[in-house]
């Protein structure tokens, strides 16, 4: 895009139509708004159409949306909607067959929902649950896009235990292995994610926190935030981190706030700087109504969510046993299970 933009303003000229704010989408980074126009053609704009539209598929949704703001002609390409297609399907790869509707156009579709869509690709979720006493730990989120609603919805997955059998160990009789077959389904009566167009609509930055409807007892309130990584360098063995360092994932974020994350410094000030592998939730429950005099604000808790790379649960040849698995040690739940098999140095 850097190379798009400077060969326009190589020209020192200026565009004739002010630009478009309406093509923009929120939260940004570097909006481009040239004044001018050019007496001579740029060398892009007297490209084939063919060709321009092969360029703008390496271009991202940012620096598409900056290039509405050169020119009449770069904005109609710019706009093009199947360039936005691949945006929300790329996003969405578990749902080949799905289209923009209810939103009027693969655009609006994409606008609608940004900066979250990072949540549907990666589609698993897990979480800490540290601040309350309880915990979440083993459980599982699924992230997931509801195009019925047009919004991205986080279910929590359950296993009811199923039916259960004991047997001997042939190879060592006084071991029992005790089986069971687990039925598992989305538990869909309380999201704990839930992002429609309308709530994000009252985010004013990526630093900030968005109200969701989620939760079916009345008062229960839940708000999302975005986080950005911390790097390498900066993590250490006594620092409280999410994940921990023993789980294999590209990014971590701090995970111990005296002041349950409310400090600006535990979001991005920026889209370079969201991460796209962590997120965080704050619930609370709120008596006597949003806005009353006399509410009361009580239980507040914060909850920190990763995700793992695909390719640690998925199965190959090599590591057919590689999956989430479920357990059933459990008295109420059956947790979920990520087996991680390390490389171990041999010794010479």
């Amino acid at each position: 895009m850097d190379t798009l933009v400077r060969i326009f303003r190589s020209r020192k000229l200026a565009l004739s139509d002010p630009p478009d704010r309406s093509a923009a989408l929120p939260h940004m980074d570097s909006p481009i708004a040239p004044t001018a126009v050019y007496a001579h053609p740029s060398p892009l704009t007297v490209l084939p159409a063919e060709i321009i539209y092969e360029i703008l598929t390496f271009l991202s949704p940012v620096s598409l949306t900056s290039l509405t703001r050169t020119c009449k002609l770069l904005r109609a390409h710019a706009l093009t909607d199947s360039l936005w297609a691949r945006f929300v399907r790329e996003n969405v790869p578990h749902q080949p067959n799905l289209g923009y509707h209810p939103a009027e156009s693969w655009k609006d579709l994409y606008t609608s929902l940004h900066p979250y869509w990072f949540l549907t690709k990666n589609k698993f979720w897990f979480s800490d649950k540290a601040h309350s006493g309880g915990t979440m730990t083993g459980n599982l989120v699924v992230i997931r896009y509801d195009p019925r609603r047009q919004c991205i919805e986080g279910l929590r997955m359950v296993a009811k235990h199923g039916v259960h059998s004991f047997e001997s160990w042939d190879w060592k009789p006084e071991v029992i292995i005790h089986t069971f077959n687990p039925r598992v389904e989305l538990w869909g009566d309380d999201p704990i994610v839930r992002i429609d167009p309308g709530c994000y609509a009252q985010q004013n930055s990526v630093n900030g926190e968005v109200l969701m409807q989620t939760g079916r007892a009345s008062g229960v309130k839940s708000m999302i935030s975005l986080c950005h990584g911390l790097p390498p360098h900066l993590q250490s063995n006594a620092m409280a981190l999410w994940p921990p360092q023993i789980i294999p994932v590209r990014e971590r974020v701090r995970n111990e706030s005296r002041h349950l994350f409310r400090g600006e410094g535990h979001r991005p000030n920026s889209l370079s700087e969201v991460s796209e592998n962590t997120f965080r939730i704050r619930k609370w429950v709120e008596f006597g109504g949003q806005g009353s005099p006399l509410g009361v604000h009580i239980g507040e808790d914060v909850m920190t969510f990763s995700t793992v790379p695909e390719e640690y649960y998925t199965a190959t040849k090599e590591k057919p046993w590689q999956g989430i698995w479920v357990g059933d040690y459990s008295v109420s739940d059956c947790p979920s299970h990520l087996p991680l098999k390390r490389r171990v140095p041999r010794e010479r």
